[in-house]
């Protein structure tokens, strides 16, 4: 099959769904079939053959970009399709609805009712409204929605979403977690190994509540003052978490790595004895279940994607409350050894249930049955539609540039849709076309 991957971001960007993508393709090349990965932005040296990039302008500081069209290279190959996954929602499931002739998958990635209060001012009862009429719309453009984790589908639903949903976890590569190339020790990080080392994996970013999980860490350490704490990863908030560090007098016990490459991530989890988490906007957390193969016990809230992964008492505590229950989770196994033992050993075979492999023909057989079926030619909404009136387009978008400016967060200097955005695409006319 010839099979295409729209994504508004790809390597060298390393994010959840930059991996989830790399994955698909390598195991699916491995079967046989051709696929084509669709996004945006300039070429890079390290594109592999039948990577198919648009011009995109930049949305914050994460690599994703912005498009309302494709190039003519790419509106071709796209209508050589027999399938097409879009891995983002709005213009990217869109933009695969209109280019291609073909049946759409869509993985939805994100908690994006969530997303909004943590990067924009919005009310939630205004954000959840605009929710309520954009994920409907746009999901429409799909003949199935693929969702991660039972509880996002659910979410989904309750958010009015028509199409049919199939729920497949997200796979990651286990061999590198359950055999890491160069594990590190403690020691080799500057931290005692008499030490009860949790870590957390990720961005350094304001959705992911690591304020809150530097409070939980600093109450917890006045109990149980072996504990330390390793966040890997870059991010926008991580100059002002190292002051909070500071100012909770836990400075000496957190330790930030910086940006690693995902290679040497199994090594640094090696050092590590627990997994911890603070995020409620998760759909079905890669870091997690990556952890779980390394052999880490999960320290988490209970929240969608979360509930789904993690089976509380046997591979983790998970709280109901982000406040007080997270330093209790955390104290409890840093004083039980032998619990974090059994623990151990129970991540490590619940993993093996979200090896990619299975992942991959879970996903490569709805592909072949969609391919059989064609639902696409029975939807309301025929190929080529467009959900944009050109006319009407602008003058929303503009508005829209101008009210999703965060207010009370670190990014509040920038805007998410810069005002030149709409205008610079309409002066590409010579690259850009449809």
């Amino acid at each position: 099959m010839r099979i295409g991957m729209v994504t508004a971001v790809y390597k060298p960007v390393i994010n959840g769904v930059t991996r989830m993508v790399s994955l698909y393709r390598q195991h699916l090349e491995a079967a046989g079939h051709e696929v084509y990965i669709f996004t945006l932005g300039d070429p890079h040296p390290e594109d592999e053959e039948r990577v198919i990039r648009s011009p995109g302008y930049m949305v914050g500081d994460y690599g994703y970009l912005l498009t309302i069209r494709y190039t003519r290279e790419a509106q071709r190959l796209m209508q050589q399709m027999d399938v097409i996954h879009s891995h983002h929602l709005f213009m990217s499931v869109e933009l695969a609805h209109r280019y291609g002739r073909c049946p759409i998958v869509y993985t939805n990635h994100t908690r994006y009712d969530l997303y909004a209060g943590a990067y924009t001012s919005i009310p939630r009862s205004a954000s959840d409204a605009i929710m309520r009429q954009v994920w409907p719309e746009f999901t429409d453009y799909a003949d199935v929605v693929v969702a991660p984790s039972a509880s996002v589908a659910q979410i989904m639903q309750e958010f009015g979403v028509r199409r049919p949903i199939e729920v497949i976890e997200n796979g990651v590569e286990l061999r590198p977690f359950l055999q890491p190339a160069r594990p590190l020790s403690k020691a080799e990080l500057g931290i005692p190994e008499t030490a009860v080392l949790l870590t957390y994996v990720g961005r350094l970013s304001p959705e992911k509540n690591l304020d809150i999980l530097l409070q939980q860490f600093a109450i917890a350490r006045d109990i149980a003052p072996d504990l330390r704490l390793m966040l890997v990863g870059k991010g926008v908030i991580q100059e002002s978490l190292e002051t909070q560090a500071r100012e909770l007098g836990i400075g000496d016990a957190v330790h930030f790595t910086g940006a690693i490459p995902f290679e040497d991530v199994p090594n640094y989890m090696a050092a590590a004895d627990l997994f911890v988490t603070a995020s409620v906007t998760e759909v079905h957390p890669l870091t997690v279940i990556e952890a779980m193969a390394a052999g880490l016990p999960i320290v988490a809230v209970s929240s969608p994607g979360i509930v789904d992964t993690v089976t509380p008492g046997e591979t983790g505590l998970l709280t109901t409350h982000l406040e007080g229950g997270l330093a209790a989770a955390m104290v409890g196994l840093a004083l039980n050894p032998e619990q974090r033992r059994i623990m151990s050993g129970n991540v490590v075979e619940a993993s093996r249930h979200y090896a990619i492999e299975n992942t991959v023909a879970r996903t490569l057989a709805l592909y072949e049955k969609l391919h059989r079926e064609r639902p696409d030619l029975q939807r309301d909404k025929p190929h080529g539609l467009r959900w944009y009136n050109r006319g009407k387009l602008l003058p929303v978008a503009n508005k829209l540039g101008r009210w999703l400016r965060p207010s009370d967060n670190p990014l509040s200097s920038r805007r998410w849709i810069p005002d030149s955005l709409i205008r610079r695409q309409n002066n590409q006319q010579d690259h850009w076309h449809g």
